[in-house]
């Protein structure tokens, strides 16, 4: 008579397996983002967490005028046309950090490809009112424009840049 442990094991060696093997399929598949600062406000408050649906490369084209985007923060660039832009600091010196540095900023997209960009969005797009979105390229602001850093300042954001595609906002921690 064999002792039961021996039966059950290659059970138990599939449930853990099966169960590790969703978790990292979840986490390829989601991300938890914490929020910082007032660009989303009143929809999102800084300290929020927001449940977020990464992207594959044939997904961009499910992100949709009004959907909030995560995606690569860029600095504003004072940098002469065709150098690669020096991440700076308030203060608006450069801060000496790498340029793969990973940032992120959650906004609203207001035109996608084929959109046309509205008037008014500020220096970095301003020749660009009423022109279609190009290919790939989307057009984001926060919700709380006097605090949000956004394409009124950088102009485009590149589709491969966006993470993903907020889809629930997280209870908060206590």
């Amino acid at each position: 008579m064999r002792p039961s442990g021996r039966r059950l094991f290659p059970f138990a060696f599939v449930a853990v397996g099966t169960t590790l093997l969703g978790v990292l399929l979840a986490r390829r598949r989601f991300a938890v983002i914490t929020v910082a600062g007032a660009s989303m406000e009143p929809a999102y408050r800084s300290g929020d967490r927001v449940l977020v649906r990464r992207l594959s490369r044939s997904g961009r084209t499910g992100i949709k005028k009004g959907g909030v985007v995560v995606a690569t923060w860029r600095p504003p660039s004072d940098d002469p046309p065709g150098e690669p832009a020096q991440p700076r600091g308030a203060s608006g010196r450069p801060t000496g950090e790498p340029l793969d540095a990973r940032r992120w900023m959650i906004k609203r997209v207001v035109a996608g490809p084929g959109d046309l960009i509205p008037g008014g969005l500020g220096p970095a797009l301003i020749a660009e009112a009423g022109k279609p979105v190009p290919r790939d390229r989307f057009v984001v602001m926060g919700d709380n424009a006097a605090h949000s850093h956004d394409s009124r300042h950088t102009g485009y954001v590149e589709g491969g840049d966006i993470l993903g595609v907020v889809i629930h906002r997280l209870e908060r921690r206590r």
